[in-house]
């Protein structure tokens, strides 16, 4: 296969990682009780989990802009991934081992940490499987030792599917890929009305904290998220295989953050209703597709310091929860009051993660990416001909 020319980068959309990991942020530092904010901002934090989902849609997007044409070895590609993902996630898994381990040996794990009963009942298993990227496919384990990289679990599956996947997407029509679109879309509330319907971990289980497989397996499982990979790879293709009007870019955008505010507004009134996260995916898909035809005004996005921060989104993910838990003294006084609710303290939050995150990056994401990736074949320099042929081949 000759591999087609490199395409043009798509800066914006590495800025609008960083807003969608912040949104993760602050959903967390609600959840964890630091951050709260102004009433509007914690309608907006309750549903920053639709972060994640945002990822996934961007992920199978930018795999299929970036390798359509273009993916010449399975192997390459895996260790490219591997490259990009895996020292990163090392990194915050040694520094969440202490207390993980603690917690697991030495503590009541189902009053500290629900979430690490199973793993900590199985501890050397639940360890391997995270390490190795598979902790989702055991629903109780989807938690273990560091929350966050259960989404890595996630795409270490898309990406061991993606260079099979792609020919069969590049093969699609229009009207194939299009159809994609609403499977995806259907697929998501089939999932909803199934668990609501049949209440396979018992009644009120999906309103509990109670760790329940089923409930954990729709949310977490890598077969119940990949449609929402899916659904970023054909809107990739699309994007690839269409005239790109700018004039679409704004109307794409409103249309994707509209649904998007509709789905937010139905998940902070009742989580329940909408328990799969391919629902709003097309809302992302949208939203992804819009901003990468540069709207007009958006130039901001494609700063040299904002895309900055998109390429530092991934150890951000990665290492937020640790740097809000730093700042928990920071947002409480002495009687356990919170303080520091407003703008300078979400200031504090996300931009120390933000120094550290770009710290990780430039130390760690980027030398170990050199090291690790796929090195280009060396191509063989053909020996100088004799300077007598030379002067023979001018003449």
């Amino acid at each position: 296969m000759i591999a087609e020319a490199p395409r043009p980068q798509l800066p914006a959309l590495t800025s609008i990682r960083f807003l969608a990991a912040a949104w993760v942020a602050v959903f967390h530092a609600q959840a964890m009780r630091v951050f709260f904010g102004p009433e509007w901002f914690q309608v907006v934090a309750s549903v920053g989990d639709m972060g994640v989902h945002f990822f996934f849609v961007l992920s199978g997007f930018i795999m299929v802009y970036t390798y359509a044409g273009r993916l010449e070895s399975r192997r390459d590609f895996w260790q490219s991934r591997f490259a990009r993902i895996y020292p990163a996630l090392l990194f915050s898994l040694l520094l969440m081992a202490p207390g993980f381990f603690y917690v697991s040996l030495m503590m009541d794990v189902p009053k500290v940490v629900p979430e690490w009963v199973w793993p900590a009942a199985h501890l050397k298993l639940s360890a391997l499987m995270v390490l190795t990227m598979t902790q989702t496919w055991i629903p109780q384990n989807s938690m273990a030792w560091h929350m966050p990289t259960w989404s890595l679990s996630n795409e270490a599956f898309f990406y061991l599917l993606f260079p099979f996947l792609l020919p069969l997407f590049g093969r699609f029509s229009r009207k194939q890929l299009l159809a994609v679109i609403p499977a995806c879309f259907a697929v998501g509330i089939a999932a909803t009305l199934l668990y609501n319907g049949y209440q396979p971990d018992g009644p009120g289980a999906r309103t509990s904290h109670q760790i329940v497989p089923w409930l954990y397996f729709v949310k977490f499982n890598p077969l119940s998220r990949v449609w929402e990979f899916l659904l970023g790879m054909a809107c990739g293709e699309l994007f690839l295989h269409s005239r790109r009007s700018r004039k679409l870019a704004w109307p794409m955008l409103g249309l994707g953050l509209g649904l998007a505010v509709v789905a937010g507004g139905v998940l902070h009134h009742d989580g329940s209703l909408v328990l799969h996260p391919a629902v709003v995916a097309p809302a992302f898909a949208a939203i992804i597709y819009g901003v990468a035809l540069r709207p007009a005004g958006t130039g901001f996005m494609e700063n040299r310091f904002f895309v900055l921060l998109g390429e530092a989104s991934y150890s951000f993910y990665l290492l937020h929860s640790m740097v809000i838990s730093a700042w928990g003294s920071y947002f409480h006084d002495s009687a356990g009051t919170l303080r520091h609710q407003n703008a300078w303290g979400l200031f504090v939050l996300l931009g120390t993660t933000a120094v550290i995150s770009i710290g990780a990056y430039m130390g760690i994401e980027k030398p170990m990416r050199r090291v690790l990736r796929p090195k280009p074949a060396k191509t063989p320099v053909p020996a100088p001909l004799p300077a007598v042929a030379d002067a023979g081949a001018a003449g």
